[in-house]
Parts: C-alpha cells; structure tokens; sequence
C-alpha cells in the first residue's frame, strides 16, 4: 500500500516538473517573438548613424551639424522639464488630499509640455528635409517609417504594428471594420 502512495506521489511530481518546464518554454518563446516583432517605436538614431543611412554629402552634413546642437538642447530642456512635472503629479497623486482640479492641471501641463516636444521634433524635421535630395527625402520618410513602427500603409488601424496595449482592447473594435 505504502509502496502504491510513492508511485503516485513520484508520478504526480514527475507531471508537475514536466507542465512548469514547459510553461517556463512557452513564456519565454512568447517573450522572444514579442522582441522580434517590435512593439512600437523605435530609439532616436544617432545623427552619424543617419549621416551615413542617407548617405549626405559633406556641405549637407556641415548644415546639419549647425542644426542638431540647437534641436537637441530644446528637446532635453523640454524632457527635462517633463520629468519634474511628473514627478510633481506623482507627488500630488501621493498626498492624502489632493483636490482633482490640482491634478487636472497638472496632467494638463503635461500634455502642453508633450505637444512643445512634438512641434519640435515636427520642426527640426521639416527644417532638415529642406537639405536632402528626392532620394535621400524618400529614404529618410522611409527610415522614419521604420522607426515610428508603422507599415507601409501608414500609421493607423491597419498600418501600425501592434503590441501589448497598442490595440483597440479586448471586446473594442476599431469603428467601420466588420
């Protein structure tokens, strides 16, 4: 009898070991096909790395030399400024009794801040642009593309790669689809 508890219990172990190995196999496949498929945006490119996918010639990578130092000052004083409003909500969300008008202006201030680095990023971006041939237009609307994480219709519903937190949400659907 006793020597039947023990088959059991061995068996039992035995099918345990084997379902979490195998769970611990799929979640990491699934992290790894999460990797590969990009969930988003990529980092911003580094402006040698850019040069050199462009291919620029001297005189235009002389202009925008003069341009990145202008841009990239207004972008970490803009991100910088971010940081600390947010951590000001944090620290406004945080007390016991923060009235919701507070908070509201916060985030509002936020999303004024957000929308500064946005036209900025638009602004360096139509300035350089000026500076490029069709050619070199069409492969940097093409890199930005690439790094926004959009298809080749576009961003949107049908041109965005997708990731966690990036659809429509379970039991939503996207407006005029079937």
């Amino acid at each position: 009898m006793k020597r039947d508890w023990l088959i059991y219990l061995v068996i039992f172990s035995l099918a345990l070991n084997l379902g979490t190995i195998g769970t611990i196999i799929y979640l990491r496949s699934q992290d790894h096909q999460k990797l590969a498929a990009g969930p988003g945006p990529l980092p911003p490119m580094p402006p040698r790395a850019l040069w050199r996918e462009l291919k620029l010639d001297e005189s235009q990578r002389q202009t925008l030399r003069r341009l990145f130092p202008e841009h990239h000052q207004k972008v970490k004083a803009v991100r910088e400024e971010l940081t600390q409003t947010r951590q000001e909500l944090f620290e406004l969300m945080k007390a016991e009794s923060t009235p919701w008008s507070a908070i509201q202006g916060k985030i509002q201030e936020i999303s004024t801040l957000q929308g500064g680095l946005e036209e900025e990023m638009a602004r360096f971006m139509l300035e350089f642009k000026k500076h490029l041939n069709p050619e070199q237009h069409a492969a940097f609307l093409t890199l930005l593309q690439k790094r926004l994480g959009c298809g080749p219709e576009g961003c949107g519903p049908d041109g965005r790669r997708r990731g966690p937190g990036m659809g429509p949400g379970p039991g939503k659907e996207h407006r005029g689809k079937p």
